[in-house]
């Protein structure tokens, strides 16, 4: 995120200079201003984005205590065999 935010501001710079320039022979001269602002407004929401995701994550640190794996062996669940349970015989003959 570092290196877009930096990108973003060395070309909104860039525009903004092309766009106050007023060179009129070249077309991308009338959109230097728009794409500069643009280009500005994408670099000030990194820099929003950057600090509320770095509280977000210390927020997050400080939430959850680290818990101590268990010391007890954890066994696994035994299911009762088919043939346990009388409901469920083969029916009788009649």
């Amino acid at each position: 995120m570092l290196k877009w935010k930096y990108v973003f501001l060395s070309l909104s710079v860039l525009e903004f200079a092309i766009g106050f320039s007023h060179a009129r022979p070249v077309v991308l001269v009338d959109l230097g201003l728009p794409l500069g602002a643009i280009l500005f407004i994408l670099f000030l929401i990194s820099q929003l984005l950057e600090k509320e995701s770095a509280l977000y994550d210390e927020q997050n640190r400080t939430a959850v205590p680290v818990r101590p794996p268990s010391t007890q062996p954890t066994r696994p669940i035994s299911r009762p065999s088919e043939n346990t349970n009388p409901a469920s015989s083969a029916a009788h003959p009649h």
